[in-house]
């Protein structure tokens, strides 16, 4: 015997000794699977995902594992764990149906509806007589918008097999995403019919009820789908979501607490309740207990971080966030963490930014990062970064309707109100056409003058819920926008019975009276609210358009002076008190009378700046430049003659100097949008369209109905493309 056969006996024989090594690798997995599914018999499943993973190191082309595995990650809500497993085991056997459809329905739940069609027509291929496989495909094709292909799958699944309620149920859903709602109801109760005890069916019916806002019937459905599963945290999770929504938190309560002795995500859940309420310390005591899993105590201490940013306490949230990423570098949630924490301080836009963009390349394909990534860039003005950045979000999850709204926002504001209306439909789909998505879609639409369509889109929703007063409001700008006064007069009634005292729902009753030509009804109405609330400067300017349209130019001038001397920083006044002038034809009487009135008054800057203006719109350029002068060398924050005479020297080529005055007027009338509009147009003289993109954003921000803006934006862009070759 060699030297080295000798060695080899030798460490053999000491490992036998030892007992290491009995068995080889196949036998001890077989082993670790048995014990696996002795686990799941006794319902330990995070032992049982040991032994199986276990196993699966030794032999891992073993589909009958990653399926087993797949299951237990399904049964501990583990949903994320569950699908590489079962696609594993799908793509390792393709006889396994029922592991490619398990796959298809996760990446359904995801949105990632081209994918999941793939998987299902591969299942369907493998057992065309597969009920569920055809349901998973209809389901994907639904996704997909392709609902004539899903309600054939529907059909041929129930042509298989005419009592399977899961088959009536997704046939229930095609039909709600075609707005048939009551050929949806038939196929939810036939649903229910069939297999009373099943949760989904119940569910998605009472999802039916309460989306046709009939919440008896969806509390009815809610609470025999807990009845009929008590142990099951859907029914749980849906009444407590049915109660909050509905304003009667309390009795969500007991549904946290249950759920949240379910699981950590149910513990999670309880603690967003009580932070939704503001019980912030409920919410502290109930998030500092969760310490495992792993992932559930990192998505309890971004929570507390959120809750501590609230209370002021931000440096104690960075602090989390920090360690959290100390912790794991290319943590994607613990980076969004943070860079939103350094969102809400406006001087740490630059570091929000950054810590953004290391999100993003720790994981590109995640959707909150890229939308992070778009708020951020939102914040710095950086429109451009923006909607690249929604554009990815949605390119990523095409349901994330948030992404969406503020595409739409972003090219509604750009003038490119075509694509603005693309991507408002695209978060109408995403949200079922809920009340803030429909609103955005009526604005996009009422820009493009598509008044017939932006009003059935609002008529469609109020059918559906008319609780919410944006719903009326818009409907009222839109009839107003076409030319109808009445009917936009009840759209602002309505909208002011639910929000008494909101100034757009009064605005809009003055507008509509005016358009009717009835004076003496806007005239009432603003004394009636002036009576209610003397000297408000919002209603005293209502108050002053009407005096106008009245033709009383007497009470006009009475209330804007008064206006202009208790808020020197309403430019509407000033602007509505020189126009007041210039339709009565008798400007130098005005100017008469305000040199005087500047001459005596104890705060001459309000009525000196008048004097300016009306130089300014009598053409008398040198003169007026003088006056926006003198009224400045006396007070040096007088934002009006500031912002007017920055405009005045941005003609003449003065742009330091114009740009020094147009940052005065901004900091001074920081409500205002005209001073943003002229400081963008001094940036865009100078050849700084980035810095007048950035201005010019934030006066659409403030107006967004005012055209010139949008077109000034519009030009900042071109030139901001031209300038980098973009």
């Amino acid at each position: 015997m060699t030297k080295r056969s000798f060695v080899v006996l030798f460490l053999c024989a000491l490992a036998l000794a030892s007992g290491a090594c009995r068995t080889d690798p196949k036998v001890r997995a077989e082993r670790q699977i048995a014990r696996g599914d002795q686990y799941v018999a006794e319902q330990k499943l995070a032992e049982a995902a040991i032994e199986y993973r276990n196993a699966l190191k030794a032999q891992p082309t073993r589909a009958d594992v990653h399926y087993k595995l797949a299951q237990v990650y399904s049964k501990q809500g583990e949903l994320a764990k569950a699908y590489p497993e079962y696609a594993q085991a799908a793509d390792l056997d393709a006889t396994n149906v029922d592991a490619q459809v398990q796959a298809c329905r996760l990446l359904n739940q995801a949105g990632q509806f081209e994918e999941a069609r793939s998987r299902a027509e591969r299942a369907v291929e493998a057992d065309p007589k597969s009920v569920p496989a055809r349901i998973a495909l209809g389901n994907a094709l639904a996704g997909l918008h392709e609902t004539g292909r899903a309600l054939k799958e529907m059909e041929q699944a129930l042509a298989l097999d005419p009592r399977y309620s899961p088959a009536y149920a997704a046939m229930g859903a095609i039909h709600m995403e075609r707005g048939a709602v009551d050929a949806a109801r038939q196929s939810f109760e036939r649903a229910v019919e069939l297999d009373p005890s099943a949760v989904d069916p119940r569910l998605a019916l009472a999802n039916l009820y309460w989306a046709t806002n009939d919440t008896a019937a969806t509390e009815r459905e809610l609470k025999q789908a807990l009845a009929a599963a008590p142990a099951n945290p859907l029914p749980h999770r849906a009444l407590a979501l049915f109660y909050v929504t509905e304003g009667r938190a309390p009795e969500a309560e007991p549904h946290f607490q249950t759920l949240a002795r379910m699981s950590p995500d149910g513990t999670l859940a309880l603690g967003d309740y009580y932070t939704g309420l503001r019980k912030y310390d409920e919410a502290m005591k109930v998030l500092e207990g969760v310490s495992q899993p792993t992932d559930a105590r990192r998505h309890a201490q971004i929570r507390i971080a959120a809750i501590q940013q609230v209370q002021g306490q931000r440096d104690r949230a960075l602090a989390i966030a920090d360690q959290l990423i100390k912790e794991a570098p290319q943590d994607v949630d613990a980076r969004l963490l943070r860079a939103r924490l350094l969102l809400s301080d406006p001087n740490r836009l630059d570091d929000a930014w950054t810590e953004a963009q290391a999100a993003v390349k720790a994981d590109a394909a995640s959707a909150p990062a890229q939308y992070t990534s778009g708020l951020v860039a939102l914040a710095r003005r950086d429109t451009a970064a923006a909607t690249s950045a929604f554009e990815r979000t949605l390119a990523i999850n095409p349901r994330a309707s948030a992404a969406a709204l503020q595409l739409a926002n972003l090219r509604l504001a750009s003038g490119d109100t075509r694509a603005a209306v693309s991507a408002a439909e695209d978060a109408v789909r995403a949200r079922g056409g809920d009340t803030e998505t429909t609103v955005m879609l009526a604005r996009t639409l009422r820009a493009t003058r598509d008044y017939d369509r932006a009003r059935r889109e609002l008529a469609t929703r109020l059918a559906v819920d008319d609780r919410d007063p944006r719903l009326s409001l818009e409907l009222g700008w839109t009839e107003l926008a076409a030319g109808r006064a009445a009917p936009a007069r009840a759209a602002f009634e309505r909208a002011a019975a639910q929000l008494p005292t909101s100034l757009d729902a009064r605005s809009g009753l003055v507008a509509s009276d005016l358009a009717a030509r009835d004076v003496a009804r806007a005239k009432t109405r603003v004394g009636k609210w002036l009576a209610e609330k003397p000297g408000d400067a919002s209603l005293e300017m209502l108050a002053a358009r009407v005096d106008v349209a009245s033709r009383d130019f007497t009470a006009a001038e009475r209330r804007l002076l008064d206006i202009v001397n208790e808020h020197p920083d309403r430019l509407d006044a000033y602007e509505l008190l020189a126009s007041t002038y210039l339709q009565q034809g008798n400007r130098a009487a005005a100017l008469e009378k305000y040199r005087a009135l500047a001459a005596r008054a104890p705060n001459p800057t309000g009525p000196a700046t008048v004097v300016g203006m009306l130089l300014e719109a009598s053409g008398d350029k040198a003169a007026a430049r003088a006056q926006y002068q003198d009224v400045l060398a006396r007070d040096a924050q007088a934002a009006v003659a500031a912002n007017n005479l920055a405009w005045m020297l941005a003609e003449d080529g003065q742009y330091d100097e114009a740009l020094r005055l147009a940052r005065i007027a901004v900091d001074g009338l920081r409500k205002r949008p005209e001073p943003l509009d002229t400081l963008g147009v001094v940036y865009l003289r100078k050849n700084q369209p980035l810095d007048a993109v950035a201005a010019f954003a934030k006066a659409v921000d403030l107006a967004p109905d005012r055209a010139i803006y949008r077109e000034h934006l519009q030009q900042a862009n071109a030139a901001t493309k031209e300038k980098t070759g973009g």
